[in-house]
């Protein structure tokens, strides 16, 4: 598969009028959505559907461009794809690293790094009852390190800019790759796990002499599911504590050690995912990454739908192309889907997002589409546009991109739209799309997405192929109403 560079942000759509009765009838109700949208009160809405739809083309297109990461980080391989977590530590101690490199300390040096589960991730997540986890995790530990000295060393690795390191991540050399077992025991959600680094790496950081500069990489291609830590930016930051020595002391016959240790904070995390699919032509989009579904609708059917209910001739080509008398003001593509939850990291359904393209000062550019809300239907069988979930169709809206595919079809545009996976949704059958507060008397606060990414996979490969059905919502003004 080809590789596209295509992504819209995963954020929740923005909450907008609902018009459930637009997916129904006509009527006042209808002549009033009309003209809070800005279309004439006299158009007529007029709906056209479109069966036995197939797709031209679709690909998925991944970008492995490693991600920034303030809050959270996640470590693991599930659903396809491997994440692995890179540290960036940038650290200056003289006085410390010459009692770290003394041989009389030698036996003694040691490090280790300490992670913070991600205790807002696990509660919302419902798997704080599921406590504890416990197992032994393999965690294969690459590095590489730099010395230097003097405060402006330290600043040319500030300097450095979160893009440039971020795409320098790919090529980095490391120093050595190293297996570690990482004892999981997860009891509660306020301690940290630690994992003891290897005794190379300590060797390597006994060669510091004044400043030094380590990218910790940590990788888990066995795990049985993602762990989730909280990142530097958190109020509970992960960090790695060095030990110097061991200093023995001797009063009045008895011993008594005293040890010397550095904590050393990284000022920035990135996330590198790895897509370890082995079917090439399988059909399958991953969550919580940077990858998209581009799928090409073929339009020929669709301008003979319109020739057939006005009359007219498609494409429009008079003038500039642009016909005012019609306007799409929603458009519904639904194709078959499993309502199996394989995949679903979280077991939560998980929305499917769309974008289209659509002309902006002549040139094709990727925009995220509005949903509609159709309530009526929400409450009886949830939101249509959600996979691991009852059911067996997923249908999606995708309004701009016809609505600028019929004004520009004269000069030969494509209508194209672009799937991503969203957020797990906890809340299918609620008619509202963002968080409010609840119906009873507690008034409690209603979640309708999670607030962390989902990891989750969805294979599209057998329902891609078959045939999809397209309806069209268009407020028209035809004839004698002109």
């Amino acid at each position: 598969m080809k590789k596209v560079c295509l992504f819209l942000l995963f954020a929740v759509l923005p909450p907008l009028a609902l018009v459930s009765c637009l997916f129904d009838s006509s009527g006042d109700s209808l002549v009033s959505w009309l003209d809070d949208q800005g279309f004439p009160s006299n158009y007529a809405v007029q709906t056209v559907d479109i069966d036995s739809i197939y797709l031209s083309s679709y690909e998925v297109g991944f970008d492995s461009t490693p991600r920034k990461q303030l809050y959270q980080g996640v470590l693991g391989t599930v659903s396809g794809m491997k994440h692995d977590l890179v540290f960036d530590f940038c650290f200056r101690d003289k006085s410390f690293f010459a009692k770290f490199d003394a041989d009389s300390a030698k036996d003694f040096r040691a490090a280790f790094l300490a992670l913070y589960p991600d205790s807002g991730f696990y509660a919302q997540a419902g798997l704080g009852d599921s406590l504890p986890i416990e197992e032994a995790l393999t965690v294969k530990v690459s590095w590489a390190l730099d010395t230097g000295a003097g405060s402006a060393y330290l600043d040319s690795v500030g300097d450095i800019k979160d893009s440039v390191w971020l795409a320098g991540l790919r090529q980095l050399k490391y120093a050595a790759t190293v297996d570690t077992v990482m004892k999981i025991n997860i009891t509660d959600l306020d301690s940290a796990l630690r994992l003891d680094l290897p005794d190379t790496l300590v060797q390597a950081l006994s060669k510091v002499r004044d400043a030094a500069h380590l990218q910790l990489r940590l990788s888990a291609p066995d795990s049985k599911r993602l762990y989730r830590f909280y990142g530097p930016s958190s109020d509970i930051t992960p960090f790695m504590r060095v030990k110097a020595y061991t200093k023995t002391v001797v009063s009045n016959g008895d011993a008594s050690t005293s040890d010397t240790y550095k904590n050393i904070w990284p000022f920035r995390m990135a996330i590198v995912s790895t897509n370890m699919e082995t079917c090439s032509d399988c059909v399958v989009l991953h969550g919580g990454v940077l990858e998209s579904l581009l799928v090409d609708i073929p339009t020929t059917r669709i301008l003979s739908a319109l020739e057939n209910l006005y009359g007219d001739s498609f494409p429009y080509t008079e003038g500039d192309s642009m016909d005012v008398r019609q306007a799409v003001v929603l458009a519904r593509l639904t194709m078959p889907r499993s309502s199996s939850t394989d995949g679903s990291e979280l077991g939560f359904p998980v929305q499917v997002v769309t974008a289209s393209f659509v002309d902006s000062n002549g040139k094709d550019v990727e925009s995220g589409e509005s949903y509609k809300l159709n309530k009526d239907y929400i409450l009886e069988k949830g939101h249509p546009n959600i996979v691991f979930f009852g059911g067996d169709s997923l249908s999606l809206q995708i309004t701009d991109g016809l609505r600028s595919y019929i004004n520009r079809a004269a000069t030969g545009a494509k209508l194209r739209v672009v799937l991503r996976l969203g957020y797990s949704m906890l809340a299918p059958y609620d008619t509202l799309y963002y968080d409010h507060a609840g119906d009873d008397d507690d008034d409690d606060s209603v979640h309708i997405f999670m607030d962390y990414l989902t990891y989750s996979r969805f294979d599209f490969t057998h329902y891609i192929d078959k045939k999809m059905h397209l309806k069209l919502w268009l407020a028209t003004k035809r004839g004698d109403d002109e």
